[in-house]
């Protein structure tokens, strides 16, 4: 028989079987490493990428934020044009109010009677004059109570004064206007 010695070939063989082994961990290494490389530089683009919209949307809000504060400023100046715009349209429609009561209270004085002043506060007018008679005052009052300017219409008091030796009557005499608050002060003398 004859007799072959297969140890050195055994050895080389493992040793062959190692270097493929370590030849293949060391492309696994490598290609792991490269897979972790790449998958690092992706993720920092998008983390760049995300930065870089982060970014664009803060001065997105910033921009906003800006017009609002020019809206807001915006519609101050809309309230107060509003408030300035309501008082003139107050004053407007108060204009008329003074002329208006005089008017109704030139119609109401009858013939015989004379006012001497006229004080309105707050919407409540009083009158003081002189008459001839006790009935001219009545007539003055229930022309009051029929004018659409005037209600509440009251008699304060009445007395009688000698004038170049005629008995005449001063009287007082209080109302509340109504639809209006003109401001009239007229004193006569």
């Amino acid at each position: 028989m004859i007799r072959i010695n297969l140890l050195p070939i055994k050895t080389s063989r493992r040793q062959e079987e190692v270097r493929n082994e370590l030849i293949l961990t060391g492309l696994a290494s490598g290609v792991t490493v490269v897979g972790v490389v790449i998958l690092l530089i992706i993720q920092g683009a998008q983390i760049n990428r995300v930065k870089g919209e982060n970014a664009k949307l803060k001065r997105d809000i910033e921009h906003k934020e800006e017009i609002l504060r020019e809206v807001e400023e915006m519609e101050r100046m809309q309230e107060e044009l509003e408030k300035k715009l309501a008082v003139i349209a107050q004053l407007k429609r108060n204009k008329s109010g003074p002329v208006m009561m005089l008017d109704q209270l030139s119609q109401a004085t009858p013939e015989k009677l004379q006012l001497l002043s006229l004080n309105e506060k707050g919407g409540k007018v009083e009158f003081t004059g002189i008459a001839v008679s006790n009935e001219v005052i009545s007539q003055f009052l229930s022309n009051l109570e029929k004018s659409p300017r005037f209600t509440d219409v009251f008699l304060n008091e009445i007395d009688q004064v000698e004038e170049d030796g005629v008995k005449l009557k001063n009287f007082s005499v209080s109302a509340r206007l109504v639809n209006g608050k003109p401001a009239v002060d007229i004193e006569k003398g």
